[in-house]
């Protein structure tokens, strides 16, 4: 896109915070910074030093933020407070809005938010049905998913100095907040109570008190950074993801891109990449499959994983590469500034 623009992001909390949210804001806001726009991030709760973090604006005054004039809004879901202001004053606020949906909801604010907003952003089939059932087909922008992708990163130290990796014992991988709907505990009860013999580790954060126990079979790390994750990850045998709820859920991505196999509940980021992971409705039937695949050198991991569809490692890969960057995200969101322009014609 030629021409930059001034382009505001609001979310509830904002990166160095960890999170998926956090992260997604961060790395659109991030991405559209290096495209030449001028980007500012409305938040509830963030660490900006003297404003700025990484060379991104970050304002935590709704009134004065929201009537100055933008070339786009983007809200990033709602039923939280900061998104909430936008989605309560969209019907008088002066510039236009894109409401990514995230996770569909038909709660009077996020009702009133498609409403009054100028475009609805979708990225799963749940986004668009959710979108076309309250009648406001004609709003619909898609506006995929995407995450950060760059030269590898080298294994931080603080990665090196956990106890499984002294060990070199084989281990699955699960991150997010400890929040009930995340279901960590249920995992790591049926990962105690399973046969396989590898390591589940859980990385979290939010909620110590929903925090697993940790065993000789499960391990609980709270204080890692994003890029121990990461690592994480690329070592791993495969992630899983156990959440009952989930606007995308970026980590299969992310899974994909390091070539990790994945297992993920029915959630309509997993159904729609389910051609490269494992899904599931429960506990048991996860650790069924994995102690299947996993209990039997001879087994193709991707085959068992893939079930219907074969293919191998690279597949997910290049899946990811081609169609969920963060960069596909913002080329998603310059369509609809474009948009905007031609409509000024």
């Amino acid at each position: 896109m030629n021409t930059p623009k001034n382009i505001l992001f609001v979310v509830h909390r904002y990166a160095p915070f960890p999170g998926g949210s956090e992260y997604y804001t961060q790395q659109m806001a991030e991405e559209a910074l290096a495209r030449g726009h001028t980007v500012t991030v409305l938040t509830g709760e963030h660490r900006a030093v003297q404003g700025k973090h990484n060379g991104v604006w970050v304002v935590d005054n709704p009134t004065e933020t929201l009537n100055r004039q933008w070339d786009l809004i983007v809200v990033h879901g709602g039923d939280v407070h900061m998104q909430n202001i936008v989605h309560q004053h969209s019907f008088n606020i002066r510039s236009p809005i894109l409401y990514m949906i995230i996770k569909p909801s038909n709660s009077d604010i996020c009702m009133h938010g498609m409403r009054f907003s100028d475009f609805l952003g979708y990225s799963t089939v749940a986004d668009l049905n959710h979108i076309a059932n309250a009648g406001y087909l004609d709003k619909a922008r898609r506006v995929r998913h995407g995450i950060k992708m760059g030269d590898a990163i080298s294994a931080p130290e603080a990665y090196m100095n956990r106890d499984f990796v002294k060990e070199d014992v084989p281990y699955f991988v699960s991150a997010g907040g400890f929040y009930p709907h995340k279901a960590m505990t249920e995992l790591a009860d049926a990962w105690n109570f399973s046969p396989i013999d590898a390591k589940l580790v859980l990385y979290g954060y939010g909620m110590p008190e929903n925090a697993p126990q940790q065993t000789d079979q499960v391990r609980v790390i709270t204080d890692a950074e994003f890029d121990e994750v990461q690592w994480a990850i690329h070592k791993s045998n495969g992630y899983i993801l156990n959440s009952y709820e989930e606007g995308f859920g970026l980590v299969l991505l992310e899974a994909m891109y390091h070539s990790v196999p994945w297992f993920a509940r029915k959630t309509p980021g997993a159904l729609k990449l389910q051609k490269h992971g494992f899904v599931y409705d429960s506990e048991p039937e996860l650790m069924e499959f994995i102690e299947y695949v996993y209990q039997d050198d001879d087994r193709d991991w991707w085959n068992c994983v893939g079930m219907d569809n074969y293919f191998n490692e690279y597949e997910g890969y290049r899946y990811v590469v081609q169609n969920h960057s963060i960069g596909c995200t913002v080329d998603d969101i310059e369509d609809v500034l474009i948009e905007l322009d031609k409509r000024k014609w």
